[in-house]
């Protein structure tokens, strides 16, 4: 029997929605295995950074806790209770990346999603960038805040087929920042032979460049494109081309781009923390504008076309 009144019912209290969520999903289990021996250390390093560089009053933070083990358990706790972080998803079992972050993502408000690794070390300024791109470039749905020539045409054949006569190639993005990305997978083999190294495939718009071409360890999503994507189940915790098959390619499908940043603003941290990283020198937030609309309709043009056709490309080597 319930007794009294909710007091919560008179207070009216206003719900306020921010425009950027982060997800990143999280799996350190109680193992003895030498992979996993410094990944606290490493997801401590990734969160500091992205405390420093996000603003509070734009940003939520979700940690999907992939039934990891309790002294990461308590610290993602301690995040929460702190209010560095407003969302812990505590797992009874490891679902992997994919299952976790596309059913939090479709249920998140915020305008703009980011979905990364436990292992990102974020630079400054990196989301200000992003943000920038997508206000640019109305069939942005996936940005990337470090370039990734190598991956022009992967899953990006709407973009070249909406844009084979405003596609660029040179060299616009520093050899140092092609190389940062490079060394943090630990491949730096022949690097300068390769014909992404040498000249990248770009879009020039409102003189803001960008590289064609997104991975997915970070990038940040239109909420739209996400809620958009029909939710097939997974079947493996872990799965080779699992991102590509229920992420990459329905994005692609629905006519939006992959592009990214031509300065590197985040690293790869893998399982080691890289001397420079401790000394790292944070910059002072810029303040990022969310207050823009460009969205775009859906094409009509059948996507198995602009798949045949970036192909042609490619093997025909036009770029």
């Amino acid at each position: 029997m319930r007794i009294g009144k909710n007091p919560e019912k008179d207070l009216y209290k206003e719900i306020i929605y921010k425009p950027h969520r982060i997800i990143i999903p999280v799996y350190i289990p109680n193992s003895n295995e030498e992979y996993f021996n410094n990944l606290f250390s490493v997801l401590k390093t990734s969160i500091n950074s992205l405390l420093k560089t996000t603003n509070k009053s734009q940003t939520n933070i979700t940690i999907i806790n992939n039934d990891s083990k309790k002294e990461v358990t308590d610290y993602i706790d301690d995040l929460l209770i702190s209010k560095k972080i407003d969302k812990h998803v505590k797992l009874g079992t490891n679902y992997g990346k994919v299952y976790t972050v596309l059913s939090e993502a479709k249920a998140s408000y915020e305008d703009f999603i980011t979905i990364a690794d436990a292992d990102v070390f974020y630079f400054s300024n990196w989301l200000h960038r992003t943000i920038d791109i997508f206000k640019n470039y109305k069939k942005a749905g996936v940005v990337a805040p470090l370039p990734m020539p190598q991956l022009s045409y992967y899953s990006n054949y709407s973009l070249f087929f909406d844009n084979l006569l405003k596609i660029k190639k040179g060299k616009v993005v520093l050899d140092e920042d092609l190389l940062l990305f490079e060394k943090s997978i630990n491949n730096q083999i022949s690097l300068k032979k390769n014909n992404w190294f040498k000249n990248q495939l770009y879009l020039s718009r409102n003189n803001v460049k960008v590289c064609i071409g997104a991975g997915h360890f970070v990038a940040t999503y239109r909420k739209d494109v996400l809620h958009k994507i029909k939710i097939n189940k997974t079947k493996f915790v872990f799965e080779d081309g699992a991102e590509t098959f229920y992420l990459d390619n329905p994005i692609d499908k629905l006519g939006y781009y992959r592009l990214s940043t031509l300065k590197t603003f985040a690293y790869h941290l893998g399982n080691n923390i890289p001397n420079w990283v401790n000394n790292f020198e944070f910059s002072a937030l810029e303040i990022t504008n969310y207050n823009f609309v460009n969205k775009f309709k859906k094409p009509v043009i059948n996507y198995k076309f602009k798949e045949f056709t970036g192909r042609i490309y490619r093997k025909l080597k036009i770029f």
